[in-house]
């Protein structure tokens, strides 16, 4: 008995079980901790919240479209000045300026506005090229939000089934002392006796067994506890909130379908594929945008001023002069049309030059992952296949050693056995019984590991329409 409590103390150290509870509390199944998972994960939101960043980059490419008003408003203090006018000297007309320009005739207050209206014509695709890269960017910002579901939804597939190992094993525990305690009971009576079927190092062999059973039995419950805490966290409970799962593991069959088929789900469903497809385009259309920064670009332009000086006085009559503008008291609209061509030495190329290297880092990474991810799939596979052919065998195993137990047990009350061999069917009963829940869970997380290997999950996720970070109406038409 002691090699189960052996294994069940190792599968701890990777999830783990909850604590005591109350018999009321509500049985929770491992779709439902999902769900909750989801919607409370604090990684699921901040990737969410890093689509709506993309959104928003994506809507400012696209205002670009549109027109622009720069106004800029001025005040200060100005001179004062009285219009020009004729006047008699010596029988002729002659201009006089009551206030020349080298004299101060008191100050007064000035306002002006300025107000440009520019509308982009024609850019050569600066505009265009980095607002379907900025549409790309959400798409790849989606899949991500769906890569960190699966690696919530995994998490909580670990602790959940990890739970219900541990209780099991707890329950093993229980049968275990209770064994433990009949073949004290035995012992003590044929010492009594003076028994030659029994002798002094009996003892001594069945404490050892008690004090290794009473140590994993230890690890057992503290481990429980640790990872109850941990689903709790995972969904957001608080600590009045209870819940128990399933007693038994899911039990275990062999997968159906071929691993060239789940290879095919992966390269289909995986949100990282998503995400270098979208990346590498969003990236081609950024050196086609770095590329068209080299050309000019047409504008439509409407400029006006309105500005006003009380204390100045207006051109107006026969000194109004339309080659001479009065910066202090105007007002104008007029159209134009433009060109902005900016030129440099070098870093319109360099720009384009990194555009370029940043795509083919992206190309480099996506055939590392064409080459990695078969092999995760591969690995979760065999795992999966494994375990289930081996919970298959333990499971006779462990039935035909309960067997010998009981048999065992029944040879020695008629005199026929030697307690010896109730000890080796005990550690074989235990051992098998060990190996056949630990089979049960790594079958059981394998199939998890696989699900997120081969994006499967996202179907499940469309499937149940989850309202989590991204919600199902986010998964590309492949995920659905």
């Amino acid at each position: 008995m002691v090699r189960i409590i052996l294994m069940l103390a190792l599968g701890l150290l990777l999830a783990g079980a909850g604590g005591t509870l109350a018999a009321e509390a509500p049985v929770m199944t491992l779709p439902q901790l999902m769900d909750l998972a989801l919607k409370y994960s604090p990684e699921v939101k901040a990737s969410q919240s890093e689509v709506d960043y993309a959104r928003a980059r994506k809507n400012e490419a696209h205002g670009y479209l549109y027109p622009q008003l720069e106004a800029t408003a001025l005040g200060s203090v100005v001179p004062n000045s009285r219009a020009p006018f004729f006047k008699d000297l010596n029988g002729s007309k002659v201009l006089f300026y009551p206030d020349p320009a080298d004299q101060l005739h008191g100050v007064n207050v000035f306002g002006r506005l300025d107000v440009t209206i520019i509308q982009p014509l024609y850019t050569f695709g600066k505009i265009k090229f980095r607002e379907r890269a900025a549409e790309s960017y959400i798409k790849v910002k989606q899949a991500g939000v769906e890569s960190k579901q699966g690696e919530v939804l995994t998490r909580v597939a670990e602790a959940y089934y990890g739970l219900i190992l541990a209780n099991q094993g707890k329950d093993e525990v229980k049968e275990a002392r209770t064994y433990i305690r009949d073949i004290k009971e035995r012992l003590q009576r044929l010492m009594q006796v003076g028994s030659a079927t029994v002798k002094e190092t009996d003892r001594y062999r069945l404490a050892a067994y008690e004090g290794g059973l009473e140590k994993f039995a230890a690890e057992a419950e503290e481990g429980s506890k640790l990872a109850y805490q941990a689903l709790k966290a995972m969904t957001g409970m608080g600590p009045g909130q209870e819940f128990r799962v399933p007693t038994d593991l899911p039990a275990a069959e062999p997968l159906r379908e071929d691993l060239d088929h789940y290879v095919r789900l992966a390269l289909e469903l995986r949100p990282e594929f998503t995400q270098l497809k979208e990346g590498l385009r969003a990236r081609q259309l950024l050196v086609d945008a770095a590329r068209a920064d080299r050309y000019p670009s047409f504008f439509l332009m409407v400029m006006g001023a309105l500005a006003g000086a009380p204390g100045r006085d207006r051109i107006t009559g026969n000194f109004r002069d339309p080659a001479i503008v009065d910066y202090y008291n105007t007002a104008f609209v007029a159209p134009f049309v433009g060109i902005r061509w900016n030129f440099d030495f070098g870093i319109a190329q360099a720009k384009v030059q990194a555009a370029q290297a940043e795509l083919a880092q992206l190309r480099h990474t996506e055939k590392a992952a064409l080459m990695g991810i078969p092999l995760e799939v591969a690995r979760h596979y065999a795992k999966a296949q494994e375990s289930a052919k081996a919970a298959k065998g333990l499971e006779t195993a462990y039935i035909n050693a309960r067997r010998w137990l009981v048999t065992a047990f029944s040879n020695f009350d008629m005199g026929l056995g030697q307690l010896n061999d109730i000890f080796q069917a005990i550690e074989r009963y235990g051992r098998f019984r060990g190996d056949y829940l630990m089979s049960l869970y790594e079958y059981n997380l394998s199939r998890a590991k696989l699900d997120q290997a081969t994006g499967l999950y996202r179907r499940t996720l469309a499937q149940r329409a989850v309202p989590a970070g991204g919600t199902p109406g986010n998964l590309t038409p492949a995920a659905r």
